[in-house]
């Protein structure tokens, strides 16, 4: 999608549960070809927007796939208030998947109100905004002007957490949002699968940790 002149690169991630429906995270703009893709996979029982800025395209999986259920976060319903029987997340509806994944609710940001999730088949850790990873995104002209002088200066730049999180205002109880990001740090993971930029592969758990260097202190 669009940020700007520059491209933001998204990702939807699709993972098989033990029942064999397909959870999807964070939905994408649905066309024709990747919807002919997911169906190839399976049938999809768990559509999952778990970041308040993550539902423009929510209401087309949903009519897309009117068995499966949405899960959102806890502001959603009322930006998409024509979503049908979306449930939000919480420790109840995260449950339904425990088998297969471990949540956790980014306390003390209610701007985002992000879930996280570790899957542990994979060891993967997937986010939606918490992490973004923006090297190796070649930009030219405009594009690029702009990116150097105003998306990388205000944190779109190589693995990094949330840009909003460097500004303090965003982060309404520090000591809730620390302890959150010290239970994921502790998860068990290998990877990072980012919904916006490359998949980090080497070094995660390092990575995350250089993260949250910064809030070690809370």
């Amino acid at each position: 999608m669009k940020l700007g002149p520059v491209d933001l690169r998204l990702r939807v991630t699709i993972a098989r549960l033990n029942g064999g429906g397909l959870w999807i995270h964070s939905p994408t703009a649905l066309t024709a070809e990747l919807k002919n893709q997911v169906d190839e996979l399976g049938s999809v029982t768990a559509i999952v927007a778990p970041n308040n800025a993550h539902n423009l395209w929510l209401e087309e999986w949903a009519s897309a796939y009117p068995d499966a259920t949405a899960y959102v976060a806890r502001g959603i319903p009322k930006k998409r208030p024509n979503v049908a029987g979306a449930r939000v997340i919480d420790e109840g509806t995260a449950a339904i998947w425990s088998t297969e994944f471990q949540h956790q609710l980014m306390s003390g940001v209610p701007f985002l109100d992000e879930s996280v999730f570790l899957h542990r088949p994979s060891k993967s850790l997937i986010v939606t905004d918490l992490v973004q990873n923006h090297g190796g995104q070649e930009t030219t002209g405009f594009a690029r002007v702009m990116t150097k002088l105003v998306l990388e200066p205000i944190g779109f730049k190589g693995i990094c957490f949330a840009p909003p999180l460097r500004l303090k205002f965003m982060i309404k109880d520090r000591p809730a949002f620390v302890t959150f990001i010290k239970t994921v740090e502790a998860w068990d993971f290998d990877r990072i699968i980012v919904t916006h930029g490359d998949i980090i592969e080497d070094n995660a758990k390092d990575a995350f940790a250089g993260l949250c260097r910064r809030f070690n202190d809370g």
